[in-house]
């Protein structure tokens, strides 16, 4: 439990009245690279009794050791702004203390002096610090003591609820964590004053510390534990929304949504301190709040508003947003920590998570500005800048919007090529355009290559909106090398680590024919096995197999394609090609000698392929094995092509013979197309009746919701009911028939 507060009436009333002490010799300078560096070393030497690092821990919590001028621009929150290197408040707005006046009576320095001028400020809080030690008489060299002259001098509210009394913990924890930290000690130049939080904070350190809290009517939890400024017993209480956050619900300050759904999320930034924040919208009087807010130092995130009420952050878009703030100003980076960084991804993607349809690839990730501007409704999460009917710039300049981006999105698929020279597409295909929606990540990393070129054939993409990002190495860590739009064509780009990774995005409408580009590679090599059916690239060069025996190859290096013929009989005319031993996603295909497509089989991942042909003609046919996305494998797949005189017919995952003439046809299956989302498309077919496996796919071949059983009635057209929640694009429906499977494009508006 904190130490309690000695708070008395007659503050204002004190003399000013200041120590004379000198400085001792032996303690040196701070650092000349520290901001105010002399400022701090004059008021360290005319007020000696005020502990070396003090005044640093105190600006740096406040104002992050950063002179705010009047010219800063204001919080969207409404919160007042604090003044100077210290951060002192001149107009509380009628809740926060303006102990702006306080310290101009301890130190008697005129109040205009102390807001113009950085050293004025500093020597003020100084002169105030060094006068209130006097008349507390406490100890100048024992620092956990100082906590009441900390809070007398903070603009934080003196009421006895618990939500203030977190608030003014949080001030006191910032404080002492800067003065305890040994990397401060050492760069700011004081000595170690051997600071136990856990001992000076008590039960409420595994509040103050936790890397989220919540605040609700019921007080303050965090860290398992329910903040208690009065000592009390803990109790244990869970987040009601974000399980790591503390909760601290305002019991103002918000309002029903009365109906209206969440579908986006808004990136604020306090214009003040996270402690300051907290107590802010505990005002009432302030109308305004946002759902979390987020600690610069520790990523330490506080719920004020449960996500199921309308918080009062971004005026006419409330109804339909949740809000978080961030502890500092706009126009200073240093704000904006890895913690807090990673701490805001991490409750981003738990909304993301939360069923509310919000998609982390609709993250804004376009450059920090200043002003405003409306993305539009597509981006869903993005900041106080981007909603339209705004003129607040938060997060402004200074937000790294594509590490954000890079964080919430932090678990990709990455389809890794290994090959010394293949070819890559987007999302889309050789053919076909690329879908919405598409995050789409390729590690070119060839065995032992120094370098890697890879060289556009086709680009042809949204302009401004979808996006072709290239990296000099194994991940989007790695130094860019472009960020490519529109339709001018990249050329030549070369990656000299030896490998090159590629994200494509695209955004939630227009598609378009997307990319085309072929990787080489220097100084590696193709790491495959000797496959003695190569060179059989085409079906020009494909060699000849027997039937009814196995044979076995390789698809390496990536963008290897395997073609081979066989002839048929007209006695044992009926098919069945097989490809098992599949160590990675493969596809088979099966054509005339005319180049015809007859059957393919697509199966997901390591799955078996397998196409039927019953009542094939005697001929000679031709089948292509592939990767699919340009999947490769040094291990070996097996390629068997059985004849017979009976036809086929599927029967589980087995093949028996049949013998109905009715079997020998060859089933075609058609589509209604487009089809709206939400509705059903109907298919027909033709040549055949029974069961039929019905699936959807994205244009990357995952599948896309459950898969569903049905049954072909002659002349009757069958309905296929969409998932729910499908996104407006294209797709594949995949049906499974008993002698073959079709895949037929759908676009879904």
């Amino acid at each position: 439990m904190i130490k309690p507060l000695l708070l008395w009436v007659g503050l204002l009333g004190l003399s000013p009245t200041l120590s004379a002490q000198t400085e001792p010799a032996a303690r040196q300078a701070i650092g000349a690279a520290t901001p105010y560096a002399a400022e701090f070393a004059a008021a360290y030497q005319q007020y000696p009794t005020v502990p070396r690092g003090v005044l640093e821990a105190v600006a740096y919590t406040q104002t992050h050791m950063r002179h705010i001028s009047p010219n800063e621009p204001t919080s969207c929150t409404g919160m007042p702004l604090p003044s100077g290197v210290m951060g002192l408040f001149a107009d509380g707005k009628g809740y926060f203390r303006e102990n702006l006046r306080l310290v101009a009576k301890l130190s008697g320095i005129a109040e205009e002096r102390i807001v113009e001028e950085p050293g004025s400020n500093i020597r003020a809080y100084a002169a105030a610090y060094a006068q209130l030690l006097e008349q507390l008489q406490l100890p100048a060299d024992d620092v956990a003591r100082h906590q009441p002259v900390l809070i007398a001098l903070s603009e934080l509210p003196l009421a006895p609820d618990e939500v203030n009394g977190f608030a003014r913990g949080s001030h006191l924890y910032s404080v002492l964590s800067f003065l305890a930290s040994p990397e401060n000690q050492q760069r700011y130049r004081f000595p170690d004053y051997q600071l136990d939080l856990p001992a000076i904070f008590g039960a409420n350190y595994r509040v103050l510390s936790a890397g989220s809290t919540e605040v609700s009517a019921r007080g303050v939890q965090g860290g398992g534990q329910q903040f208690d400024p009065s000592g009390s017993t803990y109790s244990v209480v869970a987040s009601t929304d974000y399980g790591p956050a503390i909760t601290d619900l305002t019991t103002c300050n918000y309002s029903s949504r009365s109906g209206t759904a969440v579908t986006h999320y808004a990136i604020h930034t306090v214009q003040g301190t996270y402690a300051g924040c907290i107590s802010w919208f505990k005002n009432c009087s302030a109308q305004v709040s946002a759902h979390y807010v987020v600690r610069s130092s520790d990523g330490q995130v506080t719920q004020m508003v449960t996500e199921a009420n309308k918080a009062w952050h971004i005026g006419s878009e409330n109804p339909y947003t949740i809000g978080t703030e961030h502890e500092g100003y706009v126009d200073d980076a240093s704000w904006y920590t890895t913690a807090m960084y990673s701490s805001s991804a991490a409750l981003a993607r738990d909304i993301v998570g939360s069923g509310y349809g919000i998609s982390g690839l609709r993250t804004f990730y376009g450059a920090a500005t200043t002003g405003t501007f409306s993305t539009g409704g597509c981006v869903k999460i993005k900041g106080h800048q981007h909603y339209p009917n705004q003129t607040h710039t938060d997060p402004g300049v200074n937000w790294n919007w594509e590490k954000f981006y890079t964080l919430v999105n932090n678990a990709p698929t990455v389809s890794t090529l290994t090959a010394a020279s293949g070819t890559v597409y987007d999302a889309g295909g050789a053919a076909g355009n690329y879908g919405d929606d598409v995050r789409q990540c390729q590690l070119i990393a060839p065995t032992g290559a120094t370098s890697v070129s890879l060289t556009f054939s086709a680009f042809d993409l949204e302009s401004g909106y979808d996006h072709l990002l290239v990296f000099n190495g194994s991940n989007n860590q790695a130094p860019l090398i472009g960020k490519y739009s529109g339709t001018t064509n990249p050329g030549t780009l070369t990656a000299s680590s030896g490998k090159m990774f590629l994200e494509f995005r695209s955004d939630c409408a227009t598609t378009r024919p997307g990319f085309a580009a072929a990787w080489s590679s220097t100084g590696g090599s193709t790491g495959c096995p000797t496959d003695s059916y190569e060179s059989n690239g085409t079906l020009a060069t494909a060699p000849a197999i027997g039937v009814n025996v196995n044979n076995v190859a390789y698809i390496c290096p990536a963008g290897d394609v395997d073609w081979y013929k066989f002839t048929s009989s007209s006695t044992n005319n009926n098919l069945n090609i097989t490809l098992t031993n599949v160590p990675v996603d493969y596809d088979m295909e099966l054509y005339n000698a005319a180049g015809t497509l007859l059957y393919s089989s697509t199966q997901p991942g390591t799955t078996a392929e397998s196409i039927v042909y019953n009542g094939a003609p005697a001929a000679t046919y031709y089948v292509k094995v592939y990767g699919y996305n340009n999947n490769t494998s040094t291990s070996a797949y097996t390629l068997r092509v059985a004849t017979q005189s009976v036809a086929w017919r599927a029967a589980g995952s087995a093949l028996v013979a049949a013998s109905s003439t009715a079997e020998l046809e060859r089933p075609a299956v058609k589509m209604t197309n487009p089809v709206a989302v939400g509705e059903q498309t109907w298919l027909t077919v033709t040549g055949y009746e029974g069961p039929a496996e019905l699936g959807l796919r994205d244009t990357q071949g995952r599948p896309v919701g459950e898969s569903t059983h049905a049954e072909f009635r002659a002349g009757q057209p069958l309905g296929y009911t969409l998932p729910t929640g499908l996104r407006p694009g294209i797709y594949l429906v995949r049906v499974q028939l008993d002698t073959h499977v079709q895949t037929l494009k759908l676009l879904v508006q």
